[in-house]
């Protein structure tokens, strides 16, 4: 005996509504994969704005609540980065700098200021050291860094006075004012080196040349560039 009519019609509309309930869970997972594959590539370190906006730029349909509940649900957390914490002034001798750059950290134009900074690094021989600065000649150029012996130094003063490169420095042990090498070592530090075991320095070489060059530079948007990557700004500043 065949089955009535209205109960057909039941069976093929519920066999239709779990169809479209298995889409929308495909859609959801497939949503979710995505969000964990950027997070990922981006070295786990976007958080939600961020992400939002790479996400977006992918054309991903994905608002800014989803995505927080996402990210929540699947423990997609970025590296907190420390806030810094000022030191007592104090007697210091050297021939030092005075303070040129007065935590201007957004020149009207490019190479008006260069910051430098100097940072180590654990491997299993020991201690390295990674020196960081711009790269090229320019002039009426500023570097400015703390007041490090290496920078205090009469050849390293020579070695400026040489290129004609004029010298600034921070006050005495006050991170803030070359708070921009700080901020780029504290990520360097939290979005990188602290998740890595290195053997010797060809490793740490490596490891930071991918991060420094391949991701920093050129894929990691920051905030205080407008969301921008740092050779995405140069580019647009050099056009403009």
């Amino acid at each position: 005996m065949s089955e009535p009519i209205s109960q057909l019609w039941r069976s093929h509309e519920w066999s239709k509504q779990e169809t479209k309930r298995n889409q929308r869970r495909q859609r959801e997972a497939d949503l979710v994969q995505t969000v964990r594959d950027v997070f990922k590539e981006h070295h786990r370190v976007y958080g939600c704005t961020k992400l939002l906006k790479v996400l977006n730029e992918r054309v991903v349909q994905i608002n800014e609540y989803k995505l927080r509940r996402i990210m929540r649900e699947n423990g997609l957390y970025s590296v907190a980065i420390k806030k810094f914490k000022p030191y007592k002034p104090g007697k210091s001798d050297g021939m030092f700098a005075e303070n040129r750059l007065q935590r201007n950290f957004a020149p009207f134009g490019l190479n008006q200021f260069w910051c430098g900074d100097i940072t180590y690094i654990r491997t299993n021989l020991g201690w390295v050291y990674l020196a960081v600065v711009n790269r090229g000649t320019h002039e009426n150029l500023v570097f400015h860094s703390d007041r490090g012996s290496q920078y205090s130094s009469r050849g390293y003063r020579n070695m400026l006075d040489s290129l004609g490169i004029v010298p600034s420095m921070s006050a005495p042990g006050c991170p803030y004012d070359n708070a921009a090498m700080e901020s780029f070592f504290a990520s360097l530090k939290k979005e990188q080196v602290h998740h890595r075991s290195y053997a010797d320095i060809d490793e740490v070489r490596e490891d930071l040349f991918k991060y420094i060059e391949l991701f920093y530079n050129r894929k990691r948007l920051h905030s205080s560039l407008g969301y921008l990557t740092p050779v995405a700004y140069r580019l647009q500043k050099l056009i403009a």
